[in-house]
Order: C-alpha cells, then structure tokens, then sequence
C-alpha cells in the first residue's frame, strides 16, 4: 500500500512479537488507506505461517481469506447510513464459536462510524470482556463520533495523509506516467491516495473541471445576463458543489502565483499552465485575493444551509464585477 509504512510496519511488528490487543482503531479520511491496513492486519493475524511480517499465502486460512470464505474473519461493511444495534448483535453471536483454523477470529467493522449509540454501547460489552481469541477492527473517519468508552478502550492508530510524491509515484506506477492531469490530480487529492484514483476513473469528474475553469475565465468580461445564464452551471453541479469550489479556487491560487511568483513548476493545474500564464496580467493581485476571498465566504455560507440558488448568483455577481 502507498504510505503508512510506519503503521504497517508497527502492526506487522505486533504479530511478529505476540502483542497483539483486542481491539484497534484505525483512523483517517475515506480513502486514506485503513482498510487496505485492516486487511493487511488480518491476513497475518489469521495466517498460520506468518513469516517477517508477511502472510504465506498457501495455508488453509489464507486461501480461504483470499477467496472470501474465512469463517473466522467477519465483517460488517454497510451502504447504510447507519450500523445497527442488531448487526453489532449477531457480531456478539458470533465471537461465541471459537475460532475454526486460525489463533484469532477478526472482527472488521468498516466505517464503524456509522453505528448508531445503541450500536456502539452493545459493541462495548464485547470490548469490556473479551474472549481471548477475539480481534475487533475499526476503520473511522470521524473518531470524535465513537463514544468515549469505545475509544478508551481501543488501541488507535491515525493514518496520515501521503505525501504528493507518494500519491504521484503510485499513480505513475499503476496508471503510466502519460496520465493526463497527473500533477493536478496529486495535488487535489491532499495525500489521499483513494480520492486520486476516484477521479482519475470519473470522467465527470474532468469534465466538471473544464467547466469550471472555463467559467472562471469568462466570468472575467461577462455581462449580468451572462452571470445569471452561468447559474445554471452550479444548478446541475449542485452535488458537487464543494469539488467546483476547489476547482476555482485552485485556478484563482495558480493565477496569483503566476502573477506573483512568475514560476509555472510550481502551479497545481500545471497541465494549463499556457492558459495561466497568458491571463494572469489580466487579474491585479487585489482581485485575485477577493476573489478567493468570495468563494471561501460562499462555502461556508452554503455549508451554514443559506438559500444556495442566492449564494451561487451573488458569488457570481461579485466575481464579475470589473476591479476598484
């Protein structure tokens, strides 16, 4: 997996040295990788030969794990958008049979916040008087939303976000190094790993991108009729509206930077550099800042559930407006 080499090694070592606790955490933003380190965990807590922190591959464990049928590895992975207290019931059930060819029987709950209070307090009687066998697993993206007693008693571990020349090296190792937008799409994705790959895989997701960009450009001379037309943009947009914003506001950096700095290596859309560098002197520094400025003040405003047809057209009023 890319990154969390540290998380990785520290739960290999756990195995390696049989110190493995009854319970963990694991934290971070979707797609930053917990689930991918949940599997690499389990795998060596069910193999019966693990060897220097690896799995062999050819026991009966692991070939029932790789094929999906592992009786003593269990998972809760709801689409809900909720965990019930009947779910975490039947996992209870459950961690009364032994385990059937493995030391361990794991328990992977994935977004484990998700589980209702009601969830979450039947989970603990699990957590407070565990059978010796039992590993439980969960993979969070909110952990203030675990209940206190929960967290107490859990070991955690945060997963950081990769760095760009992780996310970049991965994505230039899977998808090949003519990938288009590529220093774009590092750079949007924050360390993320599981949101590049997301939007390399969305057209929409470019397409939207080319829609804002030209918008933002032509917003620049438009008439009050124009602004008004442009609405309907972020009308259909309307559930991606938080991707838009950043498109813009990325443009918006990159222009100040041209502008300021003069250096296009250093430009997030480096893949439009030539469209960058021939407008930036069309922007003053002033409007460039106030522009970020509005569409920062338009998130949040929307984010507060403001009427966001009325938020969308005075941003796009005050975009338009010629500079002091």
């Amino acid at each position: 997996m890319v990154g969390q080499k540290e998380i990785v090694a520290a739960l290999k070592g756990l195995v390696d040295n049989d110190r493995v606790a009854h319970a963990y955490i694991f934290s971070g933003p979707k797609g930053i990788g917990k689930r991918t380190a949940a599997g690499i965990f389990s795998s060596l807590l069910l193999c019966e030969n693990p060897t220097r922190g690896e799995a062999c591959g050819s026991c009966m464990p692991c070939n029932l794990l790789s094929a999906g049928s592992n009786p003593d590895f269990y998972v809760i992975d709801t689409e809900n958008s909720s965990i019930s207290v009947d779910e975490i019931r039947k996992l209870q059930e459950d961690t009364i049979v032994r385990p059937m060819y493995s030391r361990y029987k794991v328990y992977l709950i994935a977004e484990a916040d998700k589980m209702t209070v009601q969830a979450q307090n039947c989970l603990l009687k699990t957590l407070e008087e565990p059978h010796e066998y039992v590993v439980i697993i969960l993979t969070v993206s909110n952990f203030s939303s675990l209940l206190e007693t929960i967290r107490s008693r859990t070991v955690r571990y945060s997963f950081r976000k990769n760095t760009p020349q992780e996310v970049k090296a991965f994505l230039e190792a899977r998808y090949g190094g003519g990938l288009r937008s590529i220093d774009f799409v590092t750079s949007y994705s924050d360390g993320n790993v599981g949101a590049a790959i997301e939007m390399i895989n969305s057209e929409e997701f470019f397409n939207l991108r080319e829609k804002a960009v030209e918008l933002a450009f032509r917003l620049k001379d438009a008439r009050l009729l124009d602004v008004f037309d442009a609405y309907h943009f972020f009308e259909e947009g309307k559930g991606s509206i938080d991707m838009i914003l950043d498109i813009m506001l990325l443009l918006y950096r990159d222009l100040l930077i041209a502008k300021k700095a003069q250096k296009e290596n250093i430009l997030i859309n480096s893949d439009k550099k030539d469209i960058i560098l021939n407008n930036a002197g069309q922007f003053s520094t002033a409007k460039l800042i106030k522009n970020i400025e509005i569409i920062e003040y338009t998130r949040k405003n929307i984010k507060q559930n403001a009427n966001y047809q009325l938020s969308i057209e005075v941003m796009l009023m005050k975009l338009q407006e010629a500079e002091d």
